[in-house]
């Protein structure tokens, strides 16, 4: 992959419903390793307790099915760049994948992107991936990777997300209400004069992908403090 002119990319740890170990990728000067646990009781998506155990897969049997990948998601990423010239952030997606092998959900467990369209394309590839059948059942592990951007880039000011409580209050005081969802970690750029340039979210879980989109939806509408002569990047949670 070239990566000339954007942005460097690493793999983050990915945590897998298996057997632990570690992989080391000189080919993509990125590092992925792993660790797991024992067979556990699968759930219903309600919580519920079924029969039967969550299964197991390797975390190198992770690492082969997606590195492969990074090329697609990074064609998610970079095109945005033209947009939103400082994007970059970390990514770790989790997983639950079908006896055959075929993802059965995935989400943006984390993510500090700030970029919806992103996102949901990089949701598109990982559906699309497969993998070896797990052994004992479906099996659960999360993956996830760092987006930098490009070094001639001057980054966002950071804030923190006390800077941005007053527009939150007045312009969406009931949000996790109306969308109907709360946990949702919330990371927008915001251009001089308060306008948001881009947003993006993680979720709570599988489900919670459509009121994620709300919540995104609602604070692109939203009026933040005016960063100045540059823009700015913060984090928040909506609970």
């Amino acid at each position: 992959m070239d990566r000339t002119g954007w942005a460097a990319v690493v793999l983050i740890a990915a945590a897998v419903a298996g057997c632990g170990g570690s992989s080391e990728s000189t080919e993509t000067a990125a590092r992925g390793d792993a660790t797991a646990g024992a067979e556990r009781p699968a759930e219903r998506d309600d919580g519920s307790q079924i029969t039967g155990l969550l299964g197991t897969i390797r975390p190198d049997q992770v690492d082969n099915a997606l590195q492969p990948r990074m090329d697609a998601f990074m064609r998610c990423l970079a095109p945005r760049l033209s947009e939103v010239e400082f994007l970059g952030g970390d990514v770790r997606l989790s997983f639950r994948i079908h006896t055959d092998g075929t993802v059965a959900w995935v989400f943006p467990s984390q993510t500090t992107i700030g970029d919806r369209q992103a996102e949901r394309c990089v949701l598109d590839v990982a559906r699309r991936a497969r993998f070896p059948r797990p052994h004992g059942g479906e099996a659960e592990f999360t993956w996830g990777f760092a987006f930098d951007p490009p070094e001639d880039v001057r980054p966002p000011t950071s804030w923190e997300a006390t800077h941005i409580g007053p527009a939150l209050l007045s312009g969406a005081p009931d949000l996790a209400t109306r969308c109907g969802v709360s946990g949702v970690r919330v990371t927008a750029y915001v251009a001089p004069g308060g306008r948001v340039l881009a947003a993006g979210a993680s979720a709570p879980d599988a489900q919670a992908l459509e009121s994620v989109d709300c919540v995104v939806d609602a604070v692109r509408g939203l009026t933040m403090p005016d960063p100045g002569s540059y823009a700015a990047k913060v984090t928040f949670l909506v609970q």
